[in-house]
């Protein structure tokens, strides 16, 4: 995990990529947010783990990468949800990936980008 400064508002990075981490993170920082990344992401169901990505204060945002098959983050969006009830939770995946797209919705995400839109202009969106 890493941050930056103290007194930015948080955003939450669930990313098991580290090269679009790398890409969202720094636009983050450029947005003025002090980054959490968690790459290593809790099974489905097991909240308890979910709950400890970040121990002190809340994120006002959190983007998950969608499209990850081992990070499974449509699952997590209940966690975030439940966890971090005033979040602004964001999504990206491929334009083509349209049943993610679709169960993302579902589970209520605020919003969904495409991997384009997150790595090349994530400020525009925030």
């Amino acid at each position: 995990m890493s941050t930056a400064g103290s007194e930015q508002t948080l955003a939450l990075l669930l990313d098991d990529n580290l090269m679009s981490a790398v890409r969202v993170q720094r636009q983050l920082q450029e947005a003025g947010y002090q980054v959490t990344i968690a790459r290593a992401v809790p099974p489905p169901g097991e909240v308890a783990a979910a709950r400890r990505l970040i121990d002190s204060a809340a994120p006002s945002v959190i983007l998950i990468n969608l499209g990850s098959r081992g990070l499974q983050g449509v699952s997590l969006i209940g966690s975030c949800r439940e966890r971090y009830p005033d979040a602004r939770l964001v999504g990206f995946c491929g334009h083509l990936e349209i049943e993610i797209r679709r169960a993302a919705k579902a589970a209520g995400i605020d919003r969904i980008l495409t991997n384009e839109q997150v790595l090349a202009q994530l400020q525009q969106y925030l």
